[in-house]
């Protein structure tokens, strides 16, 4: 008998033979792993480091990947060059201005470096509220300048439109054949960190001519200042410096945190000031090379060596 065949009139369904459901438990372990992965990858160097020790073993810590973005960083830092400084031939008519400043009517005798300073602009320039330096070089056969000393311009304000003539001693004998006149901040002062003991406590001593300044640091910083001057008797202006002297010291002991004593024996004059920042009151004593509680050592080294003295 044959089978019954029945069409049935519906559009195809798709059949689904299984259905698979995600367990949760598959995903988070896969996040542990991937975790532990990038865990494993930074602390890669230090667990290395604890199993060599642990366990005596001499492995080799692979140097740390330079991207090309760090190679070309440091390229550029590489190529990043100090601005030029302005540098003049010193000839009998220089005359150049810097900001507002006009500097002229140069001499080199003795090894006394001399100049007028004009004030070209329109306001009074107190040289004490910048950081001015004259820089001198020598020139060789071949072109190339040698730095032979700074000179730090100060103690002069100068109305607007005025002329002063200044004179400074240098300590070079070399031949001065360039200057240059610029404002050097405090942070391009070169880095000096003072040799300290276990306290932190070191001392900068700067000497120049009859005058030896020491600076006692902690942490590279000034707490106490001691100025002594040693003159010998046969010097010609002993008369009028043991006038000075003994004027100075008694203006000194009147304010609290400075004590000064002139005294003399058979051979010298001793004019000795000490200065405890500590105590001393801000504004009440003013000296260039008295310098406030806390200044770094760098600035007094950079600066007094531009005043002639020689530090260490």
């Amino acid at each position: 008998m044959a089978k019954k065949v029945v069409i049935v009139d519906e559009e195809l369904t798709p059949t689904v033979l299984a259905t698979k459901k995600a367990k949760r438990g598959s995903i988070i372990w896969l996040i542990l792993i991937f975790a532990a992965l990038i865990a494993a990858a930074i602390y890669l160097p230090d667990i290395t480091i604890y199993v060599s020790e642990k366990f005596g073993l001499d492995i080799e810590i692979p140097n740390e990947v330079v991207t090309p973005q760090d190679e070309e960083d440091d390229d550029n830092s590489d190529n990043e060059e100090a601005p030029e400084i302005q540098k003049y031939a010193l000839t009998a008519d220089l005359s150049f201005t810097t900001d507002s400043l006009t500097l002229s009517n140069f001499s080199v005798v003795d090894n006394t470096v001399a100049f007028t300073i004009t004030n070209s602009g329109t306001e009074t320039v107190d040289l004490n509220e910048y950081n001015y330096y004259l820089n001198l070089y020598n020139t060789d056969a071949a072109g190339l300048d040698t730095l032979l000393e700074r000179i730090k311009v100060t103690d002069n304000v100068i109305g607007a439109g005025v002329s002063v003539d200044v004179s400074y001693q240098v300590l070079t004998s070399e031949s001065i054949t360039e200057v240059a006149f610029l404002e050097i901040s405090l942070e391009e002062y070169p880095a000096f960190t003072a040799e300290a003991d276990e306290f932190g406590n070191a001392s900068l001593v700067c000497i120049k001519d009859y005058e030896t300044v020491t600076y006692s640091l902690n942490h590279n910083q000034v707490v106490s200042i001691m100025d002594r001057f040693v003159v010998p008797i046969t010097d010609p202006n002993y008369g009028v410096l043991y006038s000075t002297y003994q004027t100075l010291s008694a203006t000194y002991s009147t304010i609290s945190g400075i004590s000064s004593a002139v005294t003399t024996d058979d051979t010298s004059l001793y004019f000795i000031t000490s200065i405890n920042l500590r105590t001393l009151i801000e504004g009440t004593f003013n000296n260039d090379i008295y310098y406030p509680l806390n200044t770094d050592a760098k600035v007094m080294k950079f600066e007094l060596e531009a005043q002639g003295y020689k530090c260490s």
